[in-house]
């Protein structure tokens, strides 16, 4: 063979490599929708990022606030998100005879344990949740999807749904002051907004619901139909590096914390020592990380898992409110664990060890 000949073998080599370089390196974009503000809430997600958990499944992602399950699911439909958050609520209502059928499924059982809250003023003369008969509860908007659950949980308490004004009041400032100002006697919003409640200085309870409703889901990753059918993969890479955050987050919150305030330096409080910032801040992003977190004793260690209690429970609860009419939904309308070994496909020990290693 003549040098010339090995020479354009060579340069031709070379363009194929970086070429196939370049296509190994091709992202495919994942738009998530978030059921709020960013917040400390996603400190996973951003973890994730930081320790290349993303990169490592070759996803672009963005993360896109959304209000409700009346934003999110024409989203869903229209193809702007690929997933989103969810509340679990709207997905059985839809199940009922004579509603909108949505094509949707949960793929992902993401905060394990509810996130919504009834929270008082500490000096509050409300006690329990029977003393709310006739009160205005301030919940998040009129879309929220979890309002299905809190008017079943004011009936199994007592306290009768249809006495109770449900006030859109948004969430933060304007939520806290309604609270203060007595506009509201109750916030029924989620766990990391009642914390950062505490953290700005006013003191709340939070009122136990009844037991039926006590460690059950509310969110998970809610996706098509035709993007489980076309692209099931897709959403296994994205589940997978979530889970790997999570795992990262638990191992290491301090290291968490700072990965999203990197990430998202505008959400860092500016008043204050770098020890005083984490310490008034890490309970805001640790009541949302306990419920993403949760597993009961009595269940496997197996991130983004459903069990058909999760959906009996959510279902029966929402029968008792008045809510569901028809208890007999095949659950496997509801949602899928095909992906579950797909993301547990990593080693915790492993994301523990390289939580620990990260540095800002």
């Amino acid at each position: 063979m003549s040098a010339r000949k090995i020479i354009h073998l060579l340069v031709a080599a070379g363009f194929a490599a970086a070429a196939g370089g370049a296509l190994a390196q091709a992202k495919d974009k994942f738009v998530y929708g978030v059921p709020s503000a960013i917040t400390s809430a996603v400190a996973n997600f951003a973890f994730a990022k930081e320790l290349g958990y993303f990169d490592e499944e070759r996803l672009d992602v963005e993360l896109v606030p959304l209000s409700g399950s009346g934003v999110i699911i024409p989203q869903l439909l229209a193809g702007q998100i690929h997933a989103a958050g969810a509340s679990m609520e709207p997905l059985v209502i839809a199940r009922q005879p004579g509603k909108q059928n949505f094509p949707l499924r949960f793929v992902y059982n993401y905060l394990r344990n509810s996130v919504w809250e009834f929270a008082v003023l500490k000096d509050s003369p409300v006690r329990t949740l029977a003393d709310l008969k006739g009160k205005s509860v301030g919940v998040v908007s009129m879309s929220a999807g979890n309002l299905y659950t809190t008017r079943a949980i004011l009936n199994a308490a007592g306290a009768d749904a249809k006495t109770v004004s449900l006030q859109p009041v948004g969430f933060g400032g304007q939520a806290f002051q309604a609270l203060r100002t007595d506009q509201v006697q109750v916030l029924n919003l989620w766990d990391s907004m009642h914390a950062a409640l505490e953290v700005s200085g006013t003191p709340i309870r939070r009122l136990d619901v009844p037991k039926e409703f006590q460690g059950m889901s509310s969110h998970g990753f809610e996706v098509t139909e035709k993007l489980l059918k076309e692209n099931p993969q897709l959403i296994a890479r994205f589940g997978r590096a979530v889970s790997k955050g999570s795992v990262a987050c638990q191992a290491e919150p301090v290291n968490c914390l700072k990965a999203f305030w990197k990430q998202y330096p505008e959400q860092k409080p500016k008043t204050g020592t770098e020890e005083e910032i984490l310490r008034r801040e890490m309970p805001v992003m640790k009541a949302r990380l306990d419920n993403i977190t949760y597993f009961r004793a009595d269940e496997p260690k197996q991130w983004g898992a459903y069990s058909d209690r999760d959906w009996k429970l959510l279902i029966a609860a929402l029968k008792e409110g008045g809510e569901v009419t028809n208890e007999n939904i095949p659950l496997n309308t509801l949602y899928t664990n095909e992906l579950v070994p797909e993301y547990n496909r990593f080693d915790p020990q492993v994301v523990a060890r390289q939580a620990r290693a990260w540095k800002p």
